[in-house]
């Protein structure tokens, strides 16, 4: 059994303001939120043990992380093993984000994370209510957005050689720009891929509210 049903991973969800409310599937869209909060919720746990880890924990856990991924692709049609690869993911996930948030929390940035964590959720809510109500199909954006990620990916590598606050900046604001449309276009095509929106748009925020103070030089 798949996470979702069978051709409904794809399927656009109809804007109920134009008289559509009857094709919305109100058990779908629950089991695909359920499955947000409590992967959420094993993020939230590996972020507690994450916390405890040193920083040099965190090259590792990421390499795990992207191995998981192509797992939970692997394995989504086998009912039980599916959702112990995408809670595993959902786990180590918190354990690479862990050492960040408290990078930030020694650096004495803890509003910062408070900030980013309300701000995520307010967002979250916002662009969800927009994805499940538009009439548009948002999926033309793909594109562009795997281009604009891409461009992130690589600028993130080159700050990594280069460093500056110019350029951090820029990566913050750029990443939270670019994973709040995806998850624009995720709710909207109803993907599971809004849990990684979510923990990235959170760690792009807590960069910029935190002035890019709790990463390292």
């Amino acid at each position: 059994m798949s996470y979702f049903p069978p051709n409904e991973e794809a399927r656009p969800i109809q804007s109920p303001a134009a008289g559509a409310l009857g094709r919305l599937d109100s058990a779908f869209l629950g089991k695909v939120f359920g499955l947000l909060a409590f992967s959420l919720a094993f993020a939230t746990v590996g972020g507690f043990v994450g916390s405890k880890l040193s920083p040099s924990w965190i090259l590792p856990l990421f390499i795990v992380e992207i191995g998981l991924i192509f797992v939970v692709q692997r394995v989504r049609e086998k009912e039980g093993i599916n959702l112990v690869a995408l809670y595993a993911f959902a786990f180590v996930s918190g354990l690479t984000f862990g050492p960040i948030v408290a990078s930030y929390v020694d650096a004495g940035l803890g509003t910062a994370v408070l900030e980013a964590g309300i701000v995520t959720g307010a967002m979250t809510a916002g662009i969800s209510a927009y994805a499940l109500t538009t009439k548009r199909n948002l999926q033309a954006l793909y594109p562009y957005l795997f281009i604009a990620l891409i461009g992130l990916v690589v600028a993130m590598v080159v700050n990594i050689f280069i460093g500056g606050s110019t350029l951090w900046a820029f990566v913050s604001w750029g990443g939270a720009l670019l994973f709040s449309l995806l998850l624009l276009v995720d709710v909207n095509r109803t993907k599971y891929r809004i849990y990684l929106d979510i923990v990235n748009l959170f760690l792009f925020l807590m960069s910029i509210f935190g002035g890019g103070g709790g990463r390292r030089s």
